[in-house]
């Protein structure tokens, strides 16, 4: 599926590289070895953070995830990960920069509902900044990142956990709190679209090939949320593109 990775990390990668062609397509144009198996990584953990903040059955259970996750922090600090994605990262010298993730991940999961549209970018700036750390990439891009894969695990999310659909954007569209989990993904799609419109042009100004086309193609997608995950040939080309740009800076 993607070559140039570390066995054990493709193998907890694959899932996520299967039900989104997008960041299959992104990774090909990271260098094969450490670079791609960092920003292979780096992605996949956003993902994982995101579900677990936003999506997973439980509020206790995403509380017992990320805990796991903290104390996988003091593990990678020592020099003794556990967890397959530290084979696409320096697993010592990541730990501050997870550890910082983990935190501000956890007080996203405590926070309120986000009253503006300006509260969910600050809440997604603040997860972004460790996560370029963790990338060694330029901030912007992960903020676009973090947006996007937000707003997936939001389409279909049935609990009560940390949101990213602001207070006054259900009172524009005449949603009340309560009843955003009942409605389906096809209804929450106007609010979501909404709240993609507000994310900075950021895609002609990001550093690196593969994060360039990934923001590229996240911001693609934001500009028309769908339901499916379809990458098309115009997909491809914008991508290509982006990183082609991306190399000549």
């Amino acid at each position: 599926m993607l070559s140039g990775v570390d066995a054990a990390l493709l193998m907890f990668c694959e899932p996520w590289l299967a039900r989104e062609p997008r960041l299959l397509l992104a990774c090909q144009f990271a260098p094969l070895g450490i670079d791609r198996g960092r920003f292979l990584a780096t992605q996949v953990l956003v993902r994982e953070l995101a579900q677990t903040a936003i999506a997973v059955s439980d509020r206790r259970v995403a509380q017992a995830k990320l805990a796991w996750w903290i104390e996988e922090a003091a593990f990678w600090a020592q020099g003794h990960p556990r967890h397959p994605l530290a084979h696409g990262l320096d697993a010592r010298q990541s730990a501050p920069s997870l550890a910082q993730l983990l935190a501000c991940a956890t007080a996203w999961l405590s926070a309120a509902q986000p009253d503006s549209v300006a509260t969910v970018m600050t809440q997604l700036q603040a997860l972004a900044k460790p996560t370029a750390n963790l990338a060694g990439a330029r901030l912007d891009g992960w903020i676009a990142v973090w947006l996007a894969v937000s707003i997936r695990a939001s389409l279909h999310a049935q609990t009560p956990l940390a949101g990213v659909v602001p207070m006054d954007l259900l009172a524009r569209h005449g949603v009340r709190r309560s009843a955003w989990l009942q409605l389906d993904a096809g209804l929450r799609l106007p609010l979501l679209q909404g709240l993609a419109s507000s994310l900075p042009q950021v895609d002609g100004d990001v550093a690196g090939a593969a994060l360039a086309a990934s923001v590229k193609l996240e911001r693609r997608w934001l500009k028309q949320i769908r339901l499916d995950d379809r990458v098309g040939v115009i997909d491809v080309l914008s991508a290509w593109r982006a990183a082609r740009r991306a190399r000549s800076d």
